[in-house]
């Protein structure tokens, strides 16, 4: 089988690639769960392979690397006799090889790191500030599928998962002048892998045909059947003291034709395209290129928010709630630029940011501090509407000293069992049928009958931005909310204002009066006709009220 890993509407996911270049996503038959990576397939043994099944329609999204290992990625140098021959005549081998002792005695190994690992089709940076001597080494990647340690060279073949292709990118100046190879190979991109995995099964590894060509010229066209140290060889080296890993990758080296080999060398430059392929492993394609940052994405710990920054003063930070995005506060943002800094983002999993995992009350919390650091921020104000509520006080009162006022819009506290029951369902609700399946009734429940009769454009908000979340995270976030564990509120005695609507089912006034008799120092406002989606139902209430409690001292 050969295997894809999408970045789909939903999240990454395994794909099944069939004959005709659709990625079919995969998912555990007998459990119906999702493949989120090869990993989960490879530590079920060949067995698990039975277990597929795949859905339709075929997944479209970015494609990414098939895999990414949980260590170094163990690479083979040196493992071509003519590639080994022209690496000793370059002047860049700085392991002592001399002309005409150049075919190693044993195999040459080396590492890079995980983390250069990119997908075909993401640019390959040049780190020109660093490097002029940019080359590429298409390889055969192998995948360990089962624990190995001290394997024989008769068995190792059994502990083949299967095989992917690899661009085993190198500064060949850092390569020579650091006499040593890991950091003229591990600079980041510099290991584009894929596009697919391949069971072993379908790959005769010892008669392979090797290509690399740049701008579609052949540089490199050799068989496998030329290797110095085959794939049993290799695995029997690594496994006599180390042990191999279910999802370990083993690249096993270049042949000849690599830039450094022509006289004068041919080194890559910006603009350039390397094709690595192989029968049966396609096609591995990558541009030069510094990666282009996608609009208004700022990396944030392991996640990338979809962040807008507009105003100068001190800093408010504007937190939306579960179906949420930073548009919630379009009609409030302006005028609160004009006396603050205002920073607002989309949780991850919401609006524009990318799922990134499981969420949590206390990963978005985390979120939130490291979006604070990565910003300059020592200290905030905090505007925040329903779940995102239990965001900012968590967030308030477990680091008090960053925080200097907090406006909560439709407040929330931990649900009551019946409640919790009622969001996990709606979870299972919208993986199996998409956000169309609870939009309408979310929208009839939340908002005031006022707002249905009077404000069409605030219905409409709404529901797009329902309809616009990904499935798998507002899913995901219905699950933190229903996990979500109160904090300690009367710790939290900054200035707070609790504003919620006479409408509001969701955070009844009820709700925001025992609050009120629980908090330090807070003060409470009611909008009249109003439900649950205060700053679009009443804008220019909300509006008012932010700005004064914002600006008083």
């Amino acid at each position: 089988m050969r295997f894809a890993r999408i970045q789909g509407k939903n999240g990454a996911v395994v794909c099944a690639v069939d004959a005709n270049g659709a990625a079919l996503p995969v998912q555990f038959g007998d459990t119906g769960a999702p493949v989120r990576e090869l990993q989960e397939i490879i530590a079920g043994g060949r067995a698990a392979l039975g277990r597929l099944s795949t859905s339709t329609p075929a997944e479209g999204g970015k494609l990414l690397a098939p895999i990414t290992p949980h260590r170094n990625v163990f690479c083979v140098g040196r493992n071509y006799s003519e590639h080994a021959a022209e690496f000793a005549k370059s002047g860049f081998d700085a392991t002592g090889s001399a002309d005409g002792q150049h075919v190693p005695q044993y195999p040459v190994v080396f590492t890079k790191p995980a983390a250069t690992v990119i997908a075909s089709g993401d640019p390959v940076d040049p780190h020109t500030d660093i490097t002029s001597a940019l080359d590429y080494e298409g390889e055969i990647g192998i995948i360990i599928g089962k624990r190995a340690s001290k394997v024989s060279r008769d068995d190792a073949m059994d502990y083949v998962w299967g095989y992917t292709l690899i661009n085993d990118v190198t500064a060949r100046d850092l390569q020579r002048d650091h006499k040593q190879w890991f950091i003229g190979k591990s600079l980041d991109t510099f290991c584009p892998l894929g596009p697919w995995a391949v069971t072993a099964d379908e790959i005769d590894i010892n008669d392979l045909q090797l290509q690399t060509r740049v701008n579609g010229e052949l540089r490199q066209d050799t068989n496998t059947a030329q290797l110095i140290f085959d794939v049993p060889t290799i695995i029997e080296s690594l496994s006599a003291g180390i042990t191999l890993e279910p999802g370990d990758v083993i690249a096993t080296g270049t042949p000849v034709g690599v830039g450094i080999g022509f006289d004068p060398p041919k080194y890559l430059v910006e603009g350039d395209e390397v094709i690595v392929s192989a029968p049966g492993l396609g096609e591995l394609r990558n541009s030069i290129g510094i990666p282009a940052p996608v609009d208004h994405l700022t990396p944030v710990g392991t996640s990338e928010l979809f962040v807008e920054k507009t105003g100068s003063g001190p800093a408010v930070v504007l937190i939306h709630g579960l179906g949420g995005a930073t548009t919630v506060y379009e009609p409030q943002v302006a005028t609160l630029a004009e006396t603050h800094t205002v920073l607002r983002y989309d949780l991850s999993g919401h609006g524009r940011s990318p799922f990134a995992g499981p969420a949590s009350i206390d990963n978005w919390v985390e979120e939130l501090r490291e979006l604070l650091d990565a910003e300059g921020i020592e200290q905030t104000a905090l505007v925040a509407h329903s779940m995102g509520t239990l965001v900012a006080n968590t967030f308030a009162a477990k680091y008090p000293q960053r925080v200097s006022k907090v406006a909560l819009l439709g407040a929330v506290r931990a649900q009551p069992e019946a409640a919790k029951s009622a969001t996990r369902a709606r979870a299972r609700t919208v993986r199996e049928a998409g956000m169309s399946a609870v939009a309408d009734t979310i929208v009839a429940a939340a908002l005031s009958q006022e707002t249905h009769s009077t404000r069409p454009s605030s219905v409409a908000l709404v529901r797009e931005l329902l309809l616009g979340q990904n499935p798998e995270g507002y899913a995901s976030a219905c699950e933190a909310l229903a996990a979500a564990v109160e904090p300690d509120f009367s710790s939290i005695d900054v200035p707070i204002l609790l504003l919620t609507g006479d409408e509001d089912k969701v955070s009844p006034v009820a709700v925001n009066d025992e609050l009120l008799s629980i908090y330090p120092n807070a003060q409470k406002h009611v909008l009249d006709g109003v439900g649950h989606w205060h700053s679009l139902e009443d804008p220019s209430a909300v509006t008012n009220r932010l700005q004064e409690f914002l600006t008083k001292p």
